[in-house]
């Protein structure tokens, strides 16, 4: 998780759908675990990480919308939504929304301090 989420006291609320809910654990796994728990059901919306939909996380007051296998919301709305798995350069300072791009970014393109 990024310090600045780490740090904040600032209460995150779910936005997938009219939820609202405060979410404690804004990691991959947590958020997963939190859909799971208040957004499927055992019945009618069964959660299969196979199984593909689209995001329903409220972006500007419309659902995102990407579709995905469900076993990716999680990473996805910590990626894009939260930016709660966010990497800094060391050398150049960017921000990457994950470790892998960041890895990247170190192996291909960095060229140190930014201007």
């Amino acid at each position: 998780m990024s310090p600045a989420i780490l740090m904040s006291t600032e209460v995150i609320r779910c936005l997938w759908g009219p939820c609202g809910y405060p979410l404690e654990d804004c990691t991959p796994a947590g958020l997963a675990r939190h859909l799971k728990e208040y957004h499927f059901d055992d019945v009618i919306n069964l959660w299969d990480d196979r199984n593909r939909g689209l995001c329903q996380w409220s972006t500007n007051g419309r659902p995102c919308g990407k579709e995905m296998l469900y076993e990716g919301y999680g990473k996805h709305i910590a990626s894009v939504h939260l930016g709660s798995i966010a990497r800094i350069c060391p050398r150049c300072n960017r921000k990457f929304a994950r470790i892998d791009s960041l890895q990247r970014h170190l192996r291909q393109s960095c060229r140190g301090v930014s201007v």
